[in-house]
């Protein structure tokens, strides 16, 4: 998301106003300061929307972390129990059992250190863009009082003008900018979407490809016994903390676009948030208990065609919106060239 300079809402085709004299010419600059300074009010106010939801996860994402740096802590003590002569693993020894129960354990070390990474990731992520977005919001100061005067001055020469025309070109403007607004709104919320999918789809494909891990020996010698097999690992928790960065951007461009859906479609994003949580637990049991990734695969084309789905119901609010705003350019410069 930018944050424009000096910008036209309003195509020049449609503003025209050098070529325009007289009253005219004033109606149609004061239109382009006042749309100008809207869209910076508009971006502005996004800004502030991000701040505080970023703000909000960085707050819960950092106590999640010190609860699974606990968890991660106990899970380490138990596979060095097992591993050491603690009487617990000698217990388990002579019963036979002491190598299963030290897999056991391994899987569950293994599960909690990829969620601390991930939250680590997520967190030094979301750091970053709550510094940027604060940098943005300090280049709109004062923009409550450039509005201000701008409307001033746009009232005084309605009130002097006065003709049934004028008010219905202002009224055009303002219907025309409010719909350019969603538009760049619906490209943001589309462009968000498709770096999603194409992160999830950089995941199936490697799973998919990846089916025959079993072939590999994934269970002899225990998981992390070659530099391979933790590679492996570690390629699927970058994996995974992309695509959960990617569905974080995406699901707050669907909360700006949402009031300007015309679909009636209701888009549910509930289930983007504890993405990586679920990935990571079915890559857990299907590398080590089953040797295979059925269940990561499918909870990932399951994100994948939630995501598709959204995008099929943003194109078509889009097409709608464009069609609309074509309509009312058309109207606007037919009155403008009869005044």
């Amino acid at each position: 998301m930018n944050v424009p300079g000096s910008i036209y809402l309003i195509p020049i085709e449609i503003i025209q106003s050098k070529y325009i004299k007289g009253g005219k010419g004033l109606l149609e600059e004061l239109n382009r300061r006042l749309m100008d300074v809207k869209e910076k009010m508009r971006i502005k106010q996004k800004l502030l929307a991000a701040h505080n939801d970023i703000e909000q996860k960085l707050y819960a994402e950092k106590a999640r972390l010190d609860e699974l740096a606990n968890c991660l802590q106990k899970e380490g003590k138990d596979v060095q129990k097992l591993e050491g002569l603690s009487l617990t693993g000698l217990f388990l020894g002579i019963l036979g059992s002491k190598e299963e129960q030290l897999e056991k354990e391994r899987q569950e070390y293994l599960a909690a250190k990829l969620r601390f990474d991930q939250c680590k990731d997520s967190i030094s992520a979301l750091e970053e863009q709550f510094a940027d977005i604060n940098q943005k919001i300090d280049q709109l100061k004062d923009l409550d009082m450039q509005y201000e005067a701008v409307f001033r001055e746009k009232e005084n020469f309605v009130l002097h003008e006065g003709s049934a025309a004028s008010q219905k070109v202002l009224r055009l403007s303002e219907e025309i900018a409010d719909i350019q607004s969603n538009i760049r709104e619906l490209k943001e919320a589309m462009h968000a979407g498709d770096a999603v999918l194409k992160e999830v789809n950089g995941v199936i494909s490697s799973l998919r490809s990846a089916q025959g891990w079993g072939t590999w020996d994934l269970l002899g010698g225990g998981l992390l016994s070659t530099a391979i097999k933790h590679s492996r690992v570690h390629d699927a928790r970058d994996s995974v903390h992309r695509v959960q960065q990617k569905l974080m951007i995406f699901s707050r461009e669907l909360k700006d676009v949402d009031p300007y859906l015309q679909s009636g479609v209701a888009i549910d994003i509930g289930g983007f948030a504890s993405f990586a949580d679920y990935f990571f637990d079915g890559l857990i049991a299907d590398w080590i208990v089953q040797s295979r990734i059925k269940n990561s695969l499918a909870n990932a084309v399951l994100q994948r065609d939630k995501v598709d789905n959204i995008l099929e119901v943003l194109k078509h609010t889009l097409a709608k919106s464009e069609q609309e705003l074509e309509r009312l350019k058309r109207e606007r410069k037919s009155l403008i060239e009869s005044m």
